[in-house]
């Protein structure tokens, strides 16, 4: 961004309190997820992971405290979830999908409320 010029002007998303605590609550939801995804299915599975590597990408692109805060949300809820489920078993795939049907009301929130909605034309978004 450039001195001077407000997050309006370059059509960023303003990205306050209740912004930070999104991002940081789905980045754990989808380290919780890939924990058990992981003990179910083995390390190659990174079907959550890439979740979140998209989600860094549109993010926090840059590195910076927002990067390293989701990354360490991330990682921290990985450890946490893999210690709390040691098995796969149906309590720990019912667990997967509470986590994927958090994540997916958290993003729906942070696209509802976070980011600008654009009128839709006849020749497409302007």
């Amino acid at each position: 961004m450039v001195a001077g010029t407000s997050a309006a002007q370059t059509g960023l998303p303003v990205r306050g309190p209740d912004y930070f605590r999104d991002a940081a609550e789905l980045a754990r939801v989808l380290g919780s997820a890939h924990a058990i995804r992981v003990r179910c299915n083995g390390r190659d599975d990174q079907y959550w992971r890439r979740y979140m590597a998209d989600m860094l990408a549109f993010e926090a692109p840059e590195s910076g405290n927002l990067r390293s805060s989701l990354v360490r949300e991330f990682n921290d809820a990985f450890s946490d979830v893999s210690r709390d489920y040691l098995v796969c078993d149906s309590v720990a795939v019912a667990a997967e999908a509470r986590f994927a049907a958090d994540g997916q009301e958290i993003s729906t929130r942070m696209a509802t409320f976070y980011f600008p909605k654009r009128e839709r034309t006849g020749k497409g978004f302007e």
